[in-house]
């Protein structure tokens, strides 16, 4: 409820300037939306621009609804691999995106996610949100199809909606149709577009893609997947969920070399990949060979 509020310069830019003269180089910003205004935006990334290192690292979370040309061309400026990018994409849905108060544009969200993920050299991650009021799972499942064929984000976080005290989601519950765990974290139970069990398997679709995608430990199978599952990878990785909870009965504390032998179990039945070949590929990720077949 307080509105936006920034560090003058004129304090800002002196006291990073300190800390690099110290020796640091590596930074987090913790502002959610850091490329708000540009101006302000602009004038931090000059000032690491004009001083950036081999071992500089900026992690910085933008709102991707807007970017501003002057923005985009200084994050397009500096090295690859010298900024990390949190973007908070949230939903791509453009009436689901009006009502939570971000720009209805999708379309141009996705543009700049794209110009973000193939005209800089930063790394990008992105937040997508399910549970938001409105949307239901195949609006959210079509949603990260098309930022994942867009972007292919290496890291690409799907978090349940959390209704945070003091926000206007949960001041507004009631008439969203959204109901809230009153304890913390405040996850959502139920909304008007999902029911408890719907957002129990989105949650299990979210707990996959961390597993297999998002901690990187499964390079090959992931890329396997992707080629099977054309343009439904949400689908793909639902269906993966599916197996390891009718294998396990839940998503925690699985073993490497279980959640291994889980995911080449569902190459073979689910992909139709011959068992030699699934074995192989999944050992290659386990032994890290730089070479798969």
């Amino acid at each position: 409820g307080t509105g936006l509020r920034l560090f003058p310069l004129d304090r800002l830019l002196p006291s990073l300037d300190r800390l690099w003269r110290r020796g640091l180089r590596r930074y987090k910003f913790l502002d959610r939306s850091f490329n708000a205004p540009a101006g302000h935006a602009c004038a931090v990334l000059d000032f690491f621009r004009d001083r950036v290192t081999p071992d500089t690292c900026l992690h910085l979370e933008i709102n991707p609804d807007r970017l501003h040309p002057d923005v985009a061309a200084r994050l397009a400026s500096f090295p690859r691999g010298a900024l990390h990018l949190e973007a908070g994409v949230q939903t791509l849905n453009p009436s689901v995106s009006a009502a939570i108060g971000r720009s209805p544009d999708t379309a141009q969200t996705l543009a700049n996610m794209r110009f973000l993920a193939q005209g800089t050299g930063a790394t990008l991650h992105a937040d997508l949100i399910f549970g938001l009021p409105g949307e239901d799972a195949a609006s959210f499942s079509r949603g990260f199809n098309t930022l994942v064929e867009a972007c292919r984000p290496p890291e690409l976080q799907i978090n349940l909606l959390k209704g945070l005290p003091g926000t206007r989601l949960a001041r507004e519950a009631g008439p969203l149709g959204l109901v809230f765990n009153p304890e913390p974290p405040y996850e959502l139970l139920r909304s008007d577009a999902l029911s408890f069990d719907a957002l129990l398997q989105l949650q299990h679709v979210a707990r996959t893609w961390e597993l297999i995608h998002n901690r990187g430990r499964f390079p090959r199978t992931v890329a396997a997947l992707r080629d099977h599952a054309g343009s439904d990878t949400f689908g793909a990785y639902a269906r993966l969920a599916a197996h390891i909870q009718a294998a396990e009965g839940r998503f925690h504390a699985l073993g490497l070399s279980r959640l291994a032998r889980l995911v080449g179990d569902h190459l073979v039945s689910s992909c139709g990949f011959p068992r030699p070949a699934a074995e192989a590929l999944v050992e290659a990720d386990l032994n890290g060979s730089p070479h798969a077949r």
